[in-house]
């Protein structure tokens, strides 16, 4: 099956990845009354959250839902500024959506048609598995850190698909495989499936999935955003060159999978710091 060395060449990259982990302690250092310093050693336990599947990480999906969809109200400049580069960038990739599928109808050969079907997966059925393969490598292995990501990559994965499938719902836009016109839309939950192109799901599953690898370990190793981003750019390209969505959207379901992501690695960071301070403040005289 060809998602066998799919999974292994993952498996090799991510086994290398967890092989240079973090350290387990983090150093803090605090004046007392006497102005002195001194310094407290706070043990991983102490510092950081690492999930299992238990009620705390079941919890967790819903505080993290909440603080998601919550996000829009607590938006400052940068916020509203990202988001108008968002929705200018999917209003001029609207304007040339019949364009860019003609671009691709051209140039189909059998070549790209091989190739396209060995990429797409990764969109649907590669990333699950992924994930879930990340899982057992990491409890069979006893590695905390790859067991942490790889739920933590599920509950982004998660909170993305069910803000995608709402949208989906509600914004019922024919697909370019069965119409020419890239502004047709039928009612809102309407269930047939010539109606639903908006926004592109296989593009929001690998992009979620890419952003998370890519917060997880990105800042200690910079080669797998490059890898991981590049891979969810072929996904979306198929798209477009099988007909099954517009270019627009592809953006759209990009910005969802990798907003919503990093969103949610942004309030795990949060939670952690609060449980830092919370320790080192138990620790004061």
């Amino acid at each position: 099956m060809k998602i066998l060395p799919t999974l292994t060449l993952c498996g090799v990259l991510l086994i290398h990845v967890n092989a240079h982990a973090q350290s387990d302690t983090t150093t803090l250092s605090y004046a007392d009354s006497t102005k002195t310093k001194e310094q407290h050693i706070l043990t991983a336990a102490d510092t950081t959250i690492r999930y299992r599947i238990n009620g705390a990480y079941l919890g967790s999906m819903w505080t993290d839902l909440k603080y998601t969809v919550s996000r829009p109200a607590h938006w400052n400049g940068k916020d509203f500024t990202r988001l108008g580069i968002v929705l200018g960038t999917a209003g001029g990739l609207l304007a040339v959506d019949y364009e860019v599928k003609q671009f691709f109808l051209r140039n189909h050969t059998n070549f790209w048609n091989s190739v396209t079907g060995q990429i797409e997966p990764f969109g649907n059925a590669y990333s699950p598995y992924l994930v879930g393969g990340m899982y057992v490598a990491g409890v069979i292995s006893k590695n905390r850190q790859l067991e942490h990501t790889s739920l933590m990559t599920a509950k982004s994965l998660l909170i993305s698909t069910l803000i995608y499938t709402f949208t989906k719902s509600v914004v019922r836009r024919g697909r370019p495989t069965y119409y020419d016109d890239n502004l047709v839309f039928n009612a809102p939950f309407s269930m047939d499936k010539y109606h639903t192109s908006f926004p592109s799901g296989h593009m929001l599953t690998v992009t979620s999935v890419a952003t998370a690898l890519a917060e997880a370990y990105g800042e200690d190793h910079p080669w797998v955003p490059w890898v991981a981003y590049s891979i969810a750019i072929m996904t979306g390209t198929t798209r477009l060159y099988q007909e099954r969505h517009w270019s627009s959207d592809v953006w759209v379901g990009a910005s969802l999978g990798y907003f919503v992501t990093k969103g949610v690695f942004k309030h795990h960071r949060q939670l952690e710091r609060k449980k830092a301070m919370a320790a080192l403040a138990a620790t004061m005289p």
